[in-house]
Formats: C-alpha cells, structure tokens, sequence
C-alpha cells in the first residue's frame, strides 16, 4: 500500500467519495470494508489507498456487484474488476464536458500541476493567482468549478477568508492546501464543507480532490412512458414492514410503509370515476405520477436493504 498514512475524516472522505458516512460506517461495522484507524480522540482517519479502495467499490456497486463480495477484494482486483465491468473508453479517458476547471490561489500548486499536465488531463487550470484582487479578474475571464487556495498556516480567520474568496469566485467548491494548523481550525474549516489537505501534496491527490468537488452534471434522461412495474408484492411489504422493532435503522420500514400508500394511490386514481374528459387527464396524470413515485421509493428501498443485509 502506497499511501497508508491515515489523515483523513470521515467528512473528508464522505464527501470525496460521495459515500454517505453512515454508509460507511454500515461497511466498516458488517463488512470490514476498511477498518480505520482512530486517533487520541477516538475520530477516524483513513488513508489515501483507503479513499481509493471505497471509490472503487462504490462504482462497482452502481454497476451491479453486491457489496458484500467485494469487501475482502484488494485495489488491484477491484481495479480489474471495474476494469472488465465498464466500457474501456470510459475508463482511459473522460469526455470533454466532464472536464474540472480550477483556480489556483497561491503559484506554487498551480505551476506544479501546469508541469504534471500529462497526469491530470481532466483538470483545466483557468488561473493562477497571488492575491485576492486578481480573483475576481480571473473568474470574469474564465468561470472555475474548484478553488485551490494555499496557506502556510491556517487559523481562526481562515475560514472568513476562505469563505470571501469563494463568494467571488462563484466556484461549487474549495480545497484548502495547508503546512500548518490546529485539529480544531481544521474541523472547523471542514465542518463548513471545505476539503482541507496537508502539504505536500501530489498533482494526483490534488487531481482526485478537485473531482471530487466538481458540480454533478446533469445528464439528459429518457423518461420511460409508462411507471416501472412493481417490485414488491403486499406479502413482501407487510414482511419488510414488521422488521421495524428488529433492526436499529427503521428507514425500510419507513419506506415499505410508502410504497404501500403510493401503491394504493396509483391504483385509486386508476379506478377513479371520470365525469368528462378533463376529469380522465387529471386521473391518468395522477396515476402515472404516483407510478413513478413509487418506482423511485421502490429503488430506495431496495437500497437500504442491501445496506442492511435485508433478505426476503
């Protein structure tokens, strides 16, 4: 393992992998998915091949593996799983409109990764700046997704400036590249959502924090014609609903007891009298729109079973 050095919370890596923390709590407690190492205080910090290893995982679950037989896999077998499970081309090489655009306060990071441009051909660096004044020039010219700002130390304030250089940059998020500073200023400074990383770091970490950053881009959709088919029948519902007092999360049982409703509904409004033609379109919209609803909370469910290890 490369880079094992614990350092990183559980916000920090929750919001680099967008994994939910009490996902990964749920992994780490059943799964032994990665265990991480805990400080004085009894806060876990995971590594770099950790935030690697739950990435990964993560991609294969959306693809369709269970989760539960990948938690023992090592990085190289799950690279070469999601290797054979996704297309090659979206692996080697992202399309264009995915692209990060950065702004670096601060040359020293910005050149670096001007040199190593080879390495992180996903990130286009928009500016290079010194001071404050330069950034809103620079974001006029060239609006950015990520803001890459560096201290030599931070404090209390830094939090004020960082918040102020975001504001005029307009960028969806910040990482903070520091030398030195308090736990305290540094929880405080990633409690308000920015992702903090200690100097030095590699044109590779600074390439995986900035993705992780970028703004979700927002795909074009088909929307099917019709509401999926449902997936749970009453047994299964009425089964999955009485486990409520049985398991510490009660969302399932939340969830079922939606369905259920939603289920009811799309059928009501299918069944529903029609005094004209008006009456007909409202009742089939609703019919369709409780549908889908159901559809989506039937996904959810689904979900949060396999979380939970919930078989019926």
């Amino acid at each position: 393992m490369e880079n094992a050095e614990p350092g990183y919370t559980i916000g920090v890596v929750a919001r680099r992998t967008n994994i939910h923390p009490e996902t990964l709590r749920v992994w780490e407690r059943r799964y032994q998915m990665v265990v991480p190492q805990r400080n004085l205080t009894g806060r876990r910090l995971y590594s770099e091949d950790d935030i690697l290893k739950l990435s990964l995982v993560k991609k294969l679950t959306e693809a369709g593996h269970p989760v539960s037989g990948l938690a023992d896999l090592s990085i190289d077998i799950l690279r070469r799983r999601l290797s054979a499970s996704a297309p090659a081309a979206q692996l080697v090489k992202q399309p264009a409109q995915q692209v990060c655009r950065v702004i670096f306060s601060g040359e020293s990071l910005g050149l670096r990764m001007k040199h190593e441009k080879q390495l992180v051909v996903d990130i286009d660096i928009v500016a290079c700046i010194r001071h404050d004044e330069d950034l809103a020039v620079a974001v006029k010219a060239n609006p950015a997704d990520v803001l890459v700002t560096e201290f030599t130390t931070i404090n209390h304030d830094t939090l004020t400036t960082v918040r102020r250089q975001l504001a005029q940059s307009h960028c969806h998020g910040t990482v903070v590249v520091f030398n030195f500073g308090t736990r305290s200023v540094i929880g405080q400074l990633e409690q308000a959502g920015i992702l903090c990383m200690k100097a030095p770091v590699t044109a590779a970490e600074l390439r995986r924090a900035c993705l992780s950053l970028r703004p979700a881009l927002q795909e074009p959709s088909a929307i099917p014609a019709t509401p999926a088919p449902r997936r749970f029948d009453a047994q299964q519902l009425s089964q999955i609903v009485s486990l409520a007092g049985s398991i510490a999360c009660e969302c399932p049982n939340h969830l079922a007891e939606l369905v259920v409703s939603l289920s009811a509904f799309e059928q009501y409004s299918s069944e529903c009298a029609n005094r004209n033609d008006s009456d007909r379109e409202l009742h089939a919209h609703l019919n369709q729109s409780a549908g889908f609803a159901r559809a989506i909370l039937e996904d959810c469910l689904i979900k949060v079973m396999e979380i939970e290890g919930i078989k019926i």
